[in-house]
């Protein structure tokens, strides 16, 4: 199995606007590629600390879903738009592919 990992931190005084765009966003993947994203707050340490979370059965499902996210011109769009908001602290943004064992 392997699990995907997006983690972003919130702009200060945007949590709210954060986890709005982080549902939507996980609602849009699913949509578009019948990925279950999981939205996360930490509970304990900084604030506005989110991930985003899916699985895949393979490495080769989990690209070909990446290509299906990063070739849909809505999701780029609301993409762009975060950036622009200053939505997310730049330079927090990663990412993770994790195999479980």
């Amino acid at each position: 199995m392997i699990i995907t990992t997006i983690s972003f931190r919130a702009a200060p005084g945007k949590n709210l606007e954060a986890v709005e765009y982080l549902q939507k966003l996980a609602r849009d993947v699913k949509r578009l590629n019948g990925a279950d994203v999981r939205v996360a707050t930490q509970l304990a340490g900084p604030t506005g600390h989110f991930i985003l979370s899916s699985q895949y059965e393979t490495v080769s499902k989990w690209d070909e879903a990446r290509q299906k996210v990063a070739s849909d011109a809505s999701i780029q769009k609301q993409i762009v738009e975060a950036a622009k908001s200053d939505l997310f602290l730049p330079g927090t943004t990663t990412s993770a592919l994790w195999q479980e064992i």
